[in-house]
């Protein structure tokens, strides 16, 4: 009312400056002019006032609108980003915002750490106590994860099972401590009751981070999942018998889960991880080592490549040679596949071996550098019948070479890639039945002789080629 009102009076006191300054100008002319001259200077000063009010109401409303418009979509992301079963944020938002932190930790040099978190046994408990139960587990989770997380971490369900947590600004220590805070809480009090029994969860958990544990967020998570995948075999009960020794057939069973999840990655290895953990056996016992060692050994060649999960498609599939960066990327599976085999107890010494599966006898190798009898023996088995399988097999980036020139080499690197002693025994054993390992299903290696090839490998290479 009091806009209307000085509206008015404003257009009382235009009108009447008009008028007068018409009359002025006009000086003894008629009246009815002056006045009309008057109207039309009134009717452009009102015309002018009333445009500019309808233009700021517009504008008002435009603003309002574009308020309303912006709080709805923020409403309708919140949504979209949102898992409608625990209210945690979902797969897509998790790694949108994984991403965006991956990308402020490279500019200001922060480490950043993840969780992979997977929930053991819920299809046991779905079909047990119906899936209502088991949404009610999951959202009781969901409530425990965001109770013990700092206020700039982000919780998410990626579906089904999964859940995983972001940790801007937290290393590898806090990460570990979080999966620990987790355990000693789940392991307190049941996560729902019913009439019938009292339901403690059980998660399996692997972290990840940058820079610590990769550069880029593909590697990052795989590294995460590869130790949660190692995690969940452990709290499945893979352990030791409590009388002593071992289990053959439960060990053995172990082995083949884990050779079939990597030849899911990698289906080029799965044939030379049987030979090669065939050769080393046959090695091993040629030795004279017990029978324990020999059985650890065959375990350890079998598996050697089982960090390779952890490896990016990328980088695996490859049809051409690696470049430098891949290369340093393909280096790291021994370590995944320590880190995977480490936490099954009854593989504990396969693990050692896998971890040494590329260090060299004279000390040029990694991932450590060791050298001589530092390399556990089974590592040095493994390096000799690996080397030789690798040179007489075909691979898309290069030919198979025959089987003379492959022994060749062996024995030219003794002492300096492979310890002397297992070469010795291995060529032994190689002269004496040199298609015994062969399958017989495949050709193995080179079937024609090379004369040519032959005497262009065996001029004196320095590096006999292995297996990345």
């Amino acid at each position: 009312m009091a806009a209307a009102r000085s509206a008015v009076a404003v257009l009382i006191v235009a009108g009447s400056g008009a008028i007068a300054a018409a009359h002025f100008a006009l000086g003894n002319q008629p009246v009815i002019p002056t006045i009309g001259i008057a109207v039309l200077v009134v009717s452009a000063v009102s015309f002018e006032f009333v445009l500019r009010h309808v233009q700021r109401r517009l504008n008002r409303d435009a603003l309002q609108m574009q308020a309303r418009w912006e709080v709805r979509q923020a409403e309708l992301q919140e949504i979209a980003g949102r898992d409608d079963l625990t209210q945690l944020q979902n797969r897509r938002f998790f790694y949108e915002r994984l991403q965006e932190e991956m990308e402020i930790a490279a500019r200001r040099h922060k480490s950043l750490s993840i969780l992979m978190i997977d929930v053991d046994d819920l299809k046991a408990i779905n079909d047990e106590f119906g899936h209502q139960v088991g949404d009610t587990v999951l959202r009781a989770f969901g409530r425990i994860l965001n109770t013990h997380v700092e206020e700039n971490h982000v919780t998410a369900r990626l579906g089904g099972d999964e859940f995983a947590v972001i940790m801007p600004d937290a290393g590898r220590r806090e990460a570990d401590a979080l999966a620990w805070r987790l355990w000693e809480e789940l392991a307190k009090s049941p996560v729902c009751e019913t009439d019938h029994a009292s339901i403690y969860l059980g998660v399996s958990v692997g972290t990840g981070g940058y820079p610590w544990g990769g550069n880029d967020l593909e590697e990052i998570i795989h590294w995460a999942d590869t130790k949660l995948y190692a995690n969940k075999l452990e709290r499945k009960g893979f352990k030791q018998p409590a009388r002593g020794g071992k289990d053959n057939r439960l060990v053995a069973a172990v082995v083949d889960v884990l050779c079939t999840a990597l030849d899911i990655r990698d289906q080029m290895t799965h044939r030379h991880a049987r030979r090669v953990a065939r050769m080393a056996a046959c090695i091993a016992r040629e030795m004279n080592l017990s029978q324990d060692d020999v059985l650890e050994i065959e375990y350890a060649a079998a598996l050697h490549d089982i960090g390779k999960i952890g490896v990016a498609d990328s980088i695996l599939r490859k049809p051409d040679a690696l470049d430098d960066g891949e290369w340093r990327d393909m280096r790291r599976h021994s370590e995944l596949g320590y880190q995977i085999l480490k936490g099954i107890d009854f593989l504990h010494d396969a693990a050692d071996i896998v971890h040494a599966h590329h260090e060299r006898y004279d000390g040029t190798g990694y991932p450590r550098g060791l050298a001589g009898n530092e390399i556990p023996k089974g590592a040095r088995v493994f390096a000799v019948v690996d080397a030789y399988d690798a040179m007489i097999s075909k691979r898309p980036y290069r030919e198979a070479i025959p089987r003379e020139a492959a022994l060749m080499e062996i024995a030219t690197n003794a002492g300096t890639q492979f310890d002397p002693h297992v070469v010795d025994q291995f060529l032994v054993m190689v002269r004496r039945n040199p298609d015994g390992f062969r399958d017989d299903d495949e050709v193995y290696g080179s079937r024609f002789e090379n004369q040519q090839a032959a005497e262009e490998v065996g001029s004196g290479t320095q590096f006999v080629p292995v297996e990345p």
